[in-house]
Order: C-alpha cells, then sequence, then structure tokens
C-alpha cells in the first residue's frame, strides 16, 4: 500500500476504532513515521540498537498510546516493554498497541473500568494455506470454508485474546485453543470453547471487529 494510500486510510481506522472502543476507553491511530524524538529517554535507549523500521514501528505505538491515555485526562512517561516485550502499562491503566504493514493503533482505559484490553491490526490478504491451518479451530471450519478474509478476521480476533489475556495470566497458547462463533453482520464474535489452561472468566470476554480496505481491526475487552 502506497504511503498516500495509508494516508487515505487512517480516517476509516480511526471512526473503525472508535466505533469499537467500548465506553470510557480511548484509542489512537497514525501512519507509522519518525517519532523517534517523542520517546523518554529510557524508551529512546531501550531500542538504539534496532532497525530504523521497527524504531519507527515502536515510536509510533508508544505516540498512540500516550495520545490515548491524553484523552483519557491520564500522563504518560515511560512506556517500556517487559523481558517478554509486553508494554508495562502504570497500574491504573489497561491498554494494548498493535501495528501492521505502515500503521499503528493503541487502546487504553482506567483499570478500575477494565480488567482487559487487547487491540490487533491485520491485513486480510496476507495468511498462506498453511496459516489458515494452523488459525482455524475445528469448529471453525464449517464458518471459515476457503475464505482467507474470514480466516484473517478469526486471526486478528484471536491476536487481541491472547494480547488481552497475557499480561494478567501469562498463558502461553495457540490459536486452536480458542473457538470463535463470528458475526459478520453485525461484527461481533463469542466464545464457542476455549482451553482449560485458560482461566475460565475469560469465556466472558467480548469481542468486536470491523473492516477497512484491506485491514482488520479486533477488539476484545473484559
Amino acid at each position: 500500500m502506497s504511503v498516500m494510500s495509508i494516508h487515505d486510510t487512517i480516517p476509516q481506522l480511526r471512526a473503525a476504532g472508535n466505533a469499537l472502543a467500548p465506553s470510557g476507553s480511548a484509542f489512537w491511530v497514525a501512519p507509522v513515521d519518525d517519532h523517534l524524538a517523542e520517546l523518554s529517554p529510557k524508551e529512546q535507549q531501550f531500542i538504539k540498537s534496532w532497525g530504523p523500521h521497527r524504531q519507527s514501528e515502536f515510536a509510533t505505538g508508544r505516540m498512540c498510546a500516550r495520545g490515548a491515555l491524553s484523552a483519557l485526562g491520564l500522563e504518560s512517561s515511560d512506556l517500556l516493554p517487559d523481558v517478554e516485550g509486553v508494554p508495562i502499562w502504570a497500574k491504573e491503566v489497561v491498554g494494548s498497541i498493535s501495528h501492521s504493514r505502515g500503521v499503528a493503533m493503541a487502546v487504553a482505559a482506567k483499570s478500575i473500568e477494565y480488567r482487559l484490553l487487547g487491540l490487533d491490526l491485520e491485513k486480510t490478504n496476507r495468511l498462506s494455506e498453511a496459516a489458515t491451518r494452523r488459525v482455524v479451530h475445528p469448529l471453525e471450519v464449517n464458518f471459515v470454508g476457503e475464505d482467507l478474509l474470514k480466516a484473517s478476521i478469526l486471526f486478528s480476533l484471536k491476536e487481541a485474546f491472547y494480547k488481552a489475556q497475557y499480561p494478567r495470566w501469562r498463558t502461553v497458547g495457540n490459536f486452536h485453543d480458542l473457538a470463535l462463533e463470528v458475526d459478520l453482520v453485525d461484527g461481533v464474535a463469542n466464545v464457542l470453547e476455549i482451553d482449560a489452561r485458560f482461566a475460565s472468566e475469560l469465556a466472558s470476554l467480548q469481542f468486536a471487529f470491523r473492516l477497512v480496505d484491506d485491514y482488520v481491526v479486533s477488539l476484545c475487552w473484559m
């Protein structure tokens, strides 16, 4: 996708993210660009050995996170990753950052209102046949068939799920640990089955998604 088309898509992604974000949360999106100067000294030090594109993705993601926090009336200093790469949010905040193919976004909420938030952004035309088999649970096979778009939606929803639960429980899993029932008309999904290794309360997570051009934006929360 060209730079011009990415910038044309940003307003649509912003509208989609704001529509998805549950009441009391805040969403922010931006094209990946050079925002290194906006990072804190500790953040700049953390990524100094990275390649230029990875640095730009990190910096733009953090800029989006600060935009979401500011919309909530909160300030942010350092937003460093832990040893597993998970962003360390302040105790009073839950949040999630995602980026894909030139776009970064973030969502945040106060932890007194939401326990978990997971956000994911994906392209809808990139899954291989082998990757699709890894993503689709046996209970989802009839829904997906040979449809790459449906498989991509499931991929994104499940990524949002893992990003929501992992900071709290650190449960490592794979795509077949979760089966979802997807409503394409309303852009929502429900848990059909979840592996017993995951906390039982995760079965009540709420899922929603939106399609924008060849992107899918997915969010899950509790």
